[in-house]
């Protein structure tokens, strides 16, 4: 590999391997890569500085970072702790409020608590209560993850042992806990528009519905991430 390519431009070559060896969202990748092509030209002007042509200088600022391989397994951790912190607050955003697009949908349907499991409609809905406790026990597991994941990447990690594979592995199982939560609660509605046509209000139903299967594709498929960023680090 040559480190000198297109004059202006020494060390294109020695990123573009260093990138390809990654993980992590393309906006994560770019932020490393720039400062590392930072640290690249002070490196060259220093050795410039000290009397070495440009090309020289390039080559010694090139072999002073080292093997491209070494250098990416550096920064693993730290996209995986990035990305791992990214899922678990946007699953802790969006979970109140496709819980209050669910509960804007019972209310407007007539579904009220009832004075031993919990609840009850106009008519009745297969597994319904054990339906809405596993729900909240889905709900339970994101919370839980995504407060570990967001703990593992914060101030606590200075008491913490360093273990970097446990930041996107509790966003994973967040992750998984939103996808059963929303799935389960896309089950119960069809259910409802099964055992009640007619009687469910369509509209609030409609958006609760929408938003929860988006939630359930970005979560399954940002817990897929968590899971291939927590492998890259073993």
């Amino acid at each position: 590999m040559s480190a000198s390519g297109q004059p202006g431009r020494p060390f294109d070559g020695y990123l573009a391997e260093l990138t390809a060896q990654l993980p992590g969202p393309a906006r994560a990748r770019a932020g490393i890569m720039a400062e590392l092509r930072s640290g690249l030209l002070d490196a060259a002007d220093a050795y410039r500085s000290a009397g070495l042509p440009p090309a020289e200088a390039a080559l010694a600022a090139v072999a002073e970072f080292g093997d491209p391989a070494q250098v990416a397994a550096g920064f693993r951790a730290e996209i995986a702790a990035g990305q791992a912190r990214r899922v678990a607050v946007s699953l802790l955003v969006t979970g109140p409020l496709v819980g209050l697009l669910w509960i804007v949908t019972a209310a407007a349907s007539h579904l009220s608590a009832g004075p031993a499991l919990g609840w009850h409609w106009a008519g009745p809905i297969p597994g319904l209560g054990v339906g809405i406790c596993l729900v909240a026990a889905a709900a339970g597991v994101t919370a839980w993850g995504a407060l570990a994941a967001i703990a593992a990447t914060g101030r606590l990690t200075r008491w913490l042992p360093a273990r970097p594979r446990r930041a996107p592995a509790a966003a994973a199982v967040a992750g998984y806990g939103a996808v059963c939560a929303d799935g389960l609660g896309l089950v119960l509605l069809a259910a409802g528009l099964a055992t009640l046509p007619g009687k469910l209000a369509l509209a609030p139903a409609a958006g609760a519905a929408v938003a929860s299967l988006a939630r359930l594709l970005l979560a399954g498929r940002a817990a897929r991430h968590c899971l291939r960023l927590r492998a890259s680090l073993a």
